[in-house]
């Protein structure tokens, strides 16, 4: 009877807790969704593959011996596989970790995906069939080319590189995330040429990425909500204070959803390569706080500062302030007047930093989508040689919730959780 009567008292005590509770629940409704997200966002970089130095994680034996990879160097425009798919030595990119990360990237029901530059392999010039060489000295047109000339062309190449790369994207389109391209070198840049931007392929790279920039009808159906003060004619002036040359809409711009402002920059623009439209961003900035824009998310190529692993030396080519240390750390007072996060790639790595001991804001490089990885540098730091990208979340409040995630290059172990940073904003 004894242990009836416990077994009683504790039944009408749970009973009790849970009708608390549930009264609780109702009588609060604000607890169950305190502060609600009301955008989500994801970024990465740099998914095309290399023709010549592939990251030896992902080398597969030859399929075909006489299987040849194009290449925008060299006489024929073709280089022998290194030791990739042929997929992906046809097309350049490196499409299983790619598409693991945009699987997930859906799974996280991001609402955009900027994609930070370097998605296709390019670095050629978008232009007419030429004689070539390795140093661009003496190319002329081919006034009579035939079939293997055309199909072996620069132009060629890109384009085809493009179709792929806006085939693998096209599933997010259709499934509630919408797309935001970035211009990366290997978009603009010739290598051969000097490692110079090309105005064919500016032509080239709005010809191919021009209708994302910016459907605005597709982007509220995708989003919810609508893209505001999107316009083309809002880019860098040609002869302006930032020096560019050549048409830079669709190139830099910028729009807002809600109080969240986005900025797209074009790191290496015709004459201007390396060099970020300081100028522009300011004012385009500065503009979007007038309107009551309270965050501020900046999108490039090239980082601001180069993250050094090891032994690495940053190049002149490695970062807006190996490029030019004023010009850099001017960029740099801009981003972080506005307590923007800037997002970039073009190091083949993961990195979460604040710069020059500044407290405002972060450089987030998420150039880790799959191109080869500095694999010959060794390196003690977690996860910067992962494959990875970053998923934000921007809530009702104002707050924002920056969560990065990766793969190891392996690709058969579980994505983990790499970071969790809450971003500046202004209140």
């Amino acid at each position: 009877m004894f242990d009836l009567k416990i077994t009683s008292l504790k039944r009408q005590a749970i009973l009790a807790a849970s009708f608390s509770v549930i009264a609780a629940i109702y009588s609060a409704p604000s607890l169950a969704v305190v502060d609600p997200v009301i955008l989500t966002f994801s970024t990465v970089g740099d998914s095309r593959q290399d023709s010549v130095n592939i990251d030896p994680s992902v080398v597969k034996p030859v399929q075909d011996p006489d299987l040849k990879c194009q290449t925008p160097s060299g006489a024929t425009g073709l280089t022998a596989n290194p030791g990739l798919s042929g997929q992906d030595c046809k097309w350049l990119q490196n499409t299983t970790a790619w598409a693991r990360i945009m699987r997930t990237i859906q799974s996280q029901k991001a609402n955009l995906l900027f994609f930070n530059g370097d998605m296709i392999m390019g670095y050629g010039k978008a232009g007419v069939p030429v004689t070539r060489n390795t140093t661009g000295v003496s190319e002329v047109a081919i006034t009579s080319p035939v079939i293997s000339d055309v199909l072996n062309s620069d132009a060629m190449q890109i384009y085809k590189q493009y179709g792929f790369w806006r085939g693998m994207v096209a599933n997010l389109m259709e499934t509630g995330t919408y797309v935001v391209p970035v211009p990366g070198n290997h978009e603009v840049q010739c290598k051969r040429c000097g490692k110079a931007s090309q105005v064919e392929n500016e032509n080239a790279w709005r010809d191919n990425m021009g209708d994302l920039i910016l459907d605005t009808a597709r982007f509220t159906s995708l989003v919810g909500t609508a893209a505001t003060n999107f316009s083309k004619t809002n880019t860098p002036a040609i002869s302006g204070l930032d020096g560019v040359t050549t048409d830079q809409s669709q190139l830099s711009y910028s729009f807002d959803v809600g109080q969240s402002h986005f900025a797209i920059i074009n790191t290496d623009a015709v004459g201007k390569d390396g060099y970020a439209p300081t100028a522009w961003l300011d004012a385009d900035m500065t503009a979007a706080e007038v309107r009551g824009a309270k965050r501020m998310f900046v999108f490039g190529h090239k980082p601001a500062v180069f993250y050094v692993v090891g032994s690495v030396v940053a190049s002149s080519t490695s970062s807006l302030s190996d490029k030019n240390a004023a010009a850099g750390a001017a960029f740099w007072t801009v981003i972080d007047n506005h307590k923007a996060t800037y997002f970039c790639g073009h190091e083949h790595t993961y990195k979460v930093s604040k710069l020059n001991g500044l407290t405002n804001s972060y450089q987030v490089i998420v150039g880790a989508g799959g191109s080869p990885f500095e694999s010959s540098v060794t390196t003690s730091v977690a996860n910067d040689r992962m494959y990875s990208w970053a998923t934000v979340k921007v809530f009702q409040s104002g707050t924002v919730q920056m969560d990065t995630w990766g793969f190891d290059p392996a690709m058969t172990n579980p994505i983990i959780k790499l970071e969790t940073v809450t971003l500046p904003h202004q209140n």
